[in-house]
């Protein structure tokens, strides 16, 4: 075995056990809280019956030794910060709410048998408002109690973490040093024909089809002061971060919502609705739809918001796309991150997969890419248009293969088709028309019906499922390299600024 290689065997094998060990450790100290056995077993049978339904939500991940708790990225990035009982106060109760959202969302998606078994087996008359009531009665009581111990907030920094979205053992067996290679030849000569892309006129752009507008149906105009305000009041925290209520997270994305501009040959091209239809996720075109979010990240250190908006395709097919990634289902996300004042510096798009990851910075206050020491450099093929965000950002796909090939900024035409916004939780609790409700999203983050050959191909690289479309939460960036679409860093660590 080359030397190499056994270094890579030697370093896997020690990650693996220093994680075991962590683990471990972890739940000895909790073992040590004494916590009431009708609490701890409440959330085992649940969990239990959750497991075996196959409805975890992903889109967050599970605090070890913490049953009432859960973390994201960006929480998880904030552990080290909190330096006062305020703001590990707000931490706590973030943490607690992104579970209860989670646990409303498993307890909905469970199959009514299942919800059944589990009044059977707790010994309790339970319908899924009860079960739910239950939970947040029980996760405030768990908290209470654990809170009590003096070691409490160390044992709870030391479990928050997240799960990396590339597996080291795929890249160990993969010979990743060797394979990635090619990928990585293949990536720039993709990047150097997509730079092409953007910097062709529109009026010289090569389409197939008809060029067909999508626009939002209930937009609200651009204000910096009406978003400026939204993010100013919502920032009135310890943890100085904007967290602005639904109907506040409406009204931005309803400001900041895109114009698609798709090529249609077939259709494949027409965005549509999520739906369940015999038991596989369709899109249904007659009803556009694009769903949003919201995430947090960083800009100059400072914690900023993004607003994200997914829409989605029947399949990614036709004679433009590569064979290897064709098949069922195809999203597109695409990304805006605000300043304090409610002014967009960045502009980031990524096929829903996570593939073909692009920015679009604002070079008024991004000066450069920063050179990623082996890796592959962050991709800018363009700047944002200086029009935006007083005119509407406007996108330009192309058919089958679904890329953006252009961007650009306008007022919303009058020839447009209007798509509904949604919220993207919507994907994550959707109704069956039979009745009942299912995430389109299985227990891993990964999106049902949409699997692709890809992953045969590009198994060395550390991503499991590559290709298939992911849930929130779960967007492996980089093929060489590693990068996470929702790392709250990713600004700070790509792009220097003026």
């Amino acid at each position: 075995m080359p030397n190499s290689l056994r270094y890579r065997y030697i370093c896997f094998c020690l990650v693996l056990l220093l994680l075991g060990c962590a683990t471990t450790r972890i739940d000895e100290r909790v073992a040590d809280f004494e916590r009431p056995a009708e609490y701890t077993r409440f959330f085992e049978v649940l969990d239990r019956s959750v497991d075996a339904a196959d409805v975890r939500n992903a889109a967050s991940f599970a605090v070890s030794g913490f049953p009432y708790l859960r973390t994201n990225r960006f929480l998880t990035g904030l552990k080290t910060n909190l330096d006062t009982d305020a703001r590990r106060e707000q931490w706590i109760r973030w943490l607690q709410r992104l579970d209860l959202e989670a646990r409303r969302k498993e307890i909905q998606n469970l199959p009514s048998a299942a919800v059944r078994d589990l009044a059977a087996e707790l010994g309790a008359e339970l319908d899924r408002q009860i079960l739910m009531a239950r939970v947040t009665d029980y996760s405030e009581k768990l908290l209470n109690h654990d809170r009590r111990r003096r070691d409490f907030f160390a044992t709870l920094q030391a479990a928050v973490t997240n799960r990396d979205e590339y597996r080291t053992a795929y890249r160990v067996f993969g010979l990743y040093p060797f394979t990635s290679m090619p990928v990585a030849y293949v990536t720039h000569r993709v990047q150097n024909e997509f730079k092409s892309w953007h910097q062709t006129p529109l009026d010289r752009l090569d389409l197939r089809g008809d060029l067909t507008a999508y626009g939002p149906a209930r937009s609200a105009a651009f204000s910096q002061a009406g978003a400026g305000t939204i993010l100013k009041r919502s920032r009135q925290n310890d943890l100085d971060v904007s967290i602005p209520s639904a109907a506040e997270q409406e009204r931005l994305a309803a400001m900041f919502a895109p114009l698609i501009h798709q090529d249609q040959v077939a259709p494949y091209d027409q965005i549509g609705a999520v739906v369940w239809k015999d038991g596989h996720v369709r899109v249904d075109p007659s009803q556009p739809t694009v769903y949003f979010y919201v995430t947090h990240a960083h800009f100059k250190g400072e914690p900023i918001l993004q607003l994200n908006y997914v829409f989605w395709y029947s399949a990614r097919d036709g004679s433009d796309s590569p064979w290897i990634e064709r098949g069922p289902l195809d999203g597109m996300t695409v990304r805006t991150s605000l300043d304090h004042d409610g002014l967009p510096f960045m502009v980031d798009i990524m096929n829903t997969c996570g593939c073909y990851h692009f920015f679009v910075p604002d070079y008024r206050r991004i000066k450069r890419v920063i050179p990623a020491v082996g890796e592959i450099d962050a991709f800018a093929p363009r700047g944002m248009p200086e029009s935006f965000p007083r005119e509407r950002l406007s996108i330009y796909v192309n058919s089958g293969w679904h890329q953006v090939v252009h961007l650009g900024s306008e007022s919303k035409p009058a020839d447009y088709l209007p798509y509904r916004l949604e919220p993207y939780d919507r994907l994550e609790m959707l109704p069956h028309s039979a009745g009942g409700y299912e995430s389109i999203f299985d227990s891993r983050g990964i999106a049902k019906d949409s699997e692709r050959i890809e992953y045969l191909i590009f198994f060395p690289m550390g991503i499991p499922d590559v290709g298939s479309m992911r849930q929130r939460g779960h967007h492996a960036v980089k093929l060489v390299g590693r990068s996470d679409f929702e790392d709250p860093d990713l600004f700070d660590k790509h792009f220097e600024y003026h």
